[in-house]
């Protein structure tokens, strides 16, 4: 049998908390993928540094409270996972000099004292929930890292930061009023990024300049409850605005999915300020003023051409949607509307193509101009008094509570179905769970 042991490469749990005793480490010395998700393992002992041949080692959702510093010898380790370890309140330094590391999974796991030199793990592609930070009274560890050890990472594909709103006082070593972020975080030293959420960044007031992520492909920004206007800085096209008639810029590029959640105090939104508003804010101590005034000059500039499903939810101030997307979102097929209470209309949004749901949206009235959409979804939208120029849609979802109001809307998107197609549009009933 124990010799059987010692020829074990794979070991995973059967996902049912069983306790794995100390000893376990020392009786599979050639262990490479080791997975421990959801045990009762409670520590991991200075023993585990004897095996060097590991490339995975999961530990999601144990009891560990502690990793010891001999995990530095696990020197062909590429995925290391302590996502949802409740008891995990620090990382050792053997982290920072794990060199092959590719994924280090810290999502759902209470991490406030971390080593400095997370960017010299110049692998990483994937890190999830990163505590931003960067400031300790002990030289060894500090509370989070800093946002500037991010500029090393080039190979960073997937990126979730937790804890966003500590970067703004710590980037420069000084208190800043504005709650800006790196300038070097929206252009080519995260050119790799392709997934990226900003979590709970509750008390930055703008957002960072990203749009000019080269590979960014899914964007989730969620909690960054002090915003109350995305404007041309999130969109970050300086090359744009130094020449308006240079060669054409787009704000992000690549980027397909677009969620944006629990902004309560978001009122305005605009990719691009128009020049009146540029002018209005000029000298009025905005630190983004020349920037809106710049993107008002340039109209070379593309926004979202690859954007396939965009959700908006617990947004109950925004006004109104940006129009841009309307003309540049050629590749739309989705677009999600949760607790917008304030948006009057949806209109304009020449290619969304697929599904419009709407959710809880009380003040909206009109919903107009949308040729190529198939499918309405409608829950809870009781003053939605327009609907047309829907000339492609084929099936319209209203739950108990849109049936049960008049709408009157019907009648003519009825007609105008009958007059292009020869057939009413499909009305279903919609059980929304």
């Amino acid at each position: 049998m124990a010799n059987e042991e010692a020829r074990v490469r794979t070991f995973q749990t059967d996902q049912q908390p069983r306790r794995v005793e100390d000893t376990f480490f020392m009786r599979f010395p050639y262990l490479r993928i080791l997975e421990l998700s959801d045990s009762l393992v409670q520590s991991i002992p200075d023993y585990i540094g004897k095996l060097i041949y590991p490339r995975l080692l999961d530990l999601d959702g144990t009891c560990v409270s502690c990793l010891p510093e001999s995990i530095s010898s696990l020197i062909n380790l590429q995925i290391l996972n302590l996502q949802r370890c409740q008891d995990l309140h620090s990382l050792p330094l053997a982290i920072t000099r794990l060199s092959n590391l590719r994924r280090l999974g810290l999502a759902g796991t209470p991490i406030n004292q971390v080593p400095e030199g997370v960017g010299r793990l110049k692998h990483l592609n994937d890190l999830g929930g990163f505590p931003v930070g960067g400031v300790s009274d002990d030289a060894k560890t500090q509370n989070g890292w800093k946002l500037e050890e991010l500029e090393h990472l080039s190979h960073l594909r997937r990126l979730d930061l937790i804890k966003l709103e500590r970067a703004a006082l710590h980037t420069t070593g000084s208190v800043l009023a504005d709650k800006r972020y790196p300038t070097w975080l929206g252009t080519t030293h995260l050119s790799s990024l392709k997934h990226l959420k900003l979590v709970d960044c509750k008390t930055c007031v703008y957002l960072p300049p990203i749009g000019q992520l080269a590979n960014l492909r899914y964007l989730k920004i969620d909690g960054t409850t002090k915003v109350t206007k995305i404007g041309p800085e999130f969109v970050g096209c300086r090359g744009a605005r130094a020449n308006p008639r240079s060669m054409v810029s787009v704000a992000f590029p690549k980027l397909e999915v677009l969620v944006i959640r629990d902004l309560p105090n978001w009122e305005d939104w605009s990719f691009i300020e128009d020049a009146a508003g540029a002018a209005a804010t000029e000298g009025g101590g905005d630190i983004y003023a020349e920037m809106r005034k710049g993107e008002a000059l340039s109209p070379r500039l593309h926004l979202l051409p690859r954007l396939k499903k965009m959700e908006l939810g617990g947004c109950p101030k925004l006004r109104a949607l940006p129009r841009q997307p309307g003309r540049h979102a050629t590749s739309l097929k989705e677009l999600h509307l949760r607790g917008a209470s304030c948006l009057k209309v949806v209109e304009d949004l020449q290619f969304l193509s697929e599904k419009l749901l709407i959710v809880g949206c009380e003040g909206l009235e009109r919903v107009s101009n949308l040729p190529q959409v198939r499918e309405l979804r409608l829950h809870d939208s009781p003053n939605l008094r327009r609907v047309e120029g829907l000339g492609s849609l084929q099936q319209l979802w209203l739950t108990k509570n849109m049936r049960d109001i008049p709408v009157l809307w019907m009648l003519g998107l009825q007609e105008q179905h009958r007059e292009l197609h020869g057939e009413d549009v499909d009305v279903c009933t919609w059980c929304k769970g």
